[in-house]
């Protein structure tokens, strides 16, 4: 699979990721891109980009125009430990999606989400208007993030594409995966996993996959 960086992978296996980015949130945001990529999709989330002369939120929505397929993970409804206010850009990012289903060009009327909350029907007090929506439930542990990505990436697959990976086997992988990093790292001479800016870790993450194939393989 080749690598993120310098590349735009085709919007229809595209997968814009709307989550938190904070250090708590982590291990979840990296098991979901870790799912995407395994599945044989690309991640792509705000993070991809630096550019101090954009503006944030119109790039978030070009990207969003350019994917297929998008995560939102809208549980993240606690007050900020230091402003004491609650964060709104998930469901910022997440209206923006729905308008562009709803009523955007041809091309995004087509488009597959999927949302997360931490609890089922919690959303009916936090953002109501998404009421009567299918909304998942998080459940806050890497096995069952992969295996909510997975089942609704085997859902909404084009015809012809071949099966993906149970879940059970795409977590297993992870478990390898985390096994054999920190050699690749050390191999790539990068920081340590834990301090992996996002595109290094997509870059080792693609690294390690075909390893862990010859692996299973031999």
């Amino acid at each position: 699979m080749s690598s993120q960086a310098g590349t735009r992978p085709a919007r229809a296996r595209s997968v814009f990721i709307n989550c938190p980015f904070d250090s708590e949130y982590r291990p979840l945001f990296r098991a979901v891109c870790f799912a995407i990529l395994a599945c044989g999709y690309a991640p792509r989330c705000a993070l991809d980009y630096s550019d101090s002369g954009a503006v944030r939120f119109a790039e978030i929505v070009k990207m969003i125009t350019e994917c297929d397929l998008s995560i939102h993970d809208i549980s993240r409804v606690e007050l900020d430990r230091e402003s004491r206010l609650p964060r709104f850009n998930m469901p910022l990012e997440l209206g923006a999606d729905l308008g562009l289903r709803l009523e955007g060009p041809a091309r995004q009327r087509t488009r597959r989400i999927l949302i997360l909350d931490t609890e089922p029907h919690r959303y009916d007090k936090t953002l109501s208007d998404i009421s009567g929506m299918d909304i998942e439930t998080l459940g806050n542990t890497v096995g069952r993030v992969i295996k909510h990505v997975r089942d609704w990436l085997s859902a909404n697959r084009q015809s012809g594409q071949p099966i993906l990976p149970g879940a059970a086997a795409i977590a297993a992988d992870h478990e390898a995966y985390l096994k054999i990093a920190p050699d690749i790292i050390a191999a790539l001479r990068l920081d340590p996993h834990d301090d992996l800016p996002h595109g290094d870790y997509l870059h080792v993450v693609e690294y390690a996959l075909p390893l862990i194939e010859a692996a299973r393989r031999a």
